[in-house]
């Protein structure tokens, strides 16, 4: 693996083709945890990508950080994406808008990441309704209704959004 990150550095330092290598990277931090030998070079890359004046792609230099951070936090996607993902990742978008359905026939559309987990989510609406309390996320869960009407449990530290949804 720390060989397929190395291709990827080269490829955002040839300039024909950086703008790819840097969507690759966004991918490879969203699936693959890279090496703890490699870790302090790839942050230190991406920090420096991150807070350099001028640089181009600090947007997405900060984006593969932060997934890089989530990878080592919460694991790696497990499933790779599906060819809608893909595409869509390869052409710069990396979110979708999701609907939940809220108790009370209440439906709300949350904004997704590649590297989103179930906790996420329920952050998200807890600071909404006003539950800053840490405490206040353990009384919540997240249940996926699949298309036949089944209902599944999300765990809400290992569970990326976009593989199940």
């Amino acid at each position: 693996r720390p060989c397929a990150h190395v291709c990827v550095f080269r490829q955002i330092l040839r300039l024909d083709s950086c703008q790819r290598g840097w969507r690759l990277l966004y991918i490879l931090t969203a699936f693959h945890r890279c090496s703890d030998v490699m870790k302090p070079f790839l942050l230190k890359f991406l920090q420096e990508a991150c807070s350099s004046p001028g640089v181009q792609y600090q947007g997405i230099a900060k984006a593969c950080e932060q997934n890089l951070r989530r990878t080592f936090q919460y694991g790696g996607r497990v499933q790779f994406p599906n060819s809608m993902e893909l595409k869509a990742m390869l052409a710069g978008r990396s979110s979708k808008r999701q609907l939940f359905l809220l108790p009370g026939g209440i439906e709300r559309h949350l904004k997704i990441k590649t590297c989103s987990v179930a906790v996420d989510v329920i952050e998200e609406l807890c600071y909404e309704m006003g539950l800053h309390r840490v405490e206040a996320l353990d009384e919540y869960a997240i249940f996926l209704v699949t298309h036949r009407g089944d209902l599944a449990n999300c765990d809400l530290y290992t569970e990326h959004l976009k593989q199940t949804l």
